[in-house]
């Protein structure tokens, strides 16, 4: 069970460190609706994080 909260973890953490890495380019395009999108897809892995290490 913790092995596999362990692998949820990292790939959650990866994918967070993609979605900032994708959101800097659409704010850098001026792609607003990505842009927000993105911001919601953060906020929303973060939690999943916080539930996690709950």
């Amino acid at each position: 069970m913790e092995k596999e909260r362990g692998l949820i973890l990292n790939q959650l953490a990866r994918s967070l460190e993609e979605a900032e890495i994708k959101l800097e380019e659409a704010y850098k395009k001026e792609d607003y609706d990505r842009f927000n999108k993105l911001k919601k897809m953060i906020t929303e892995i973060q939690a999943r994080i916080l539930e996690e290490i709950k």
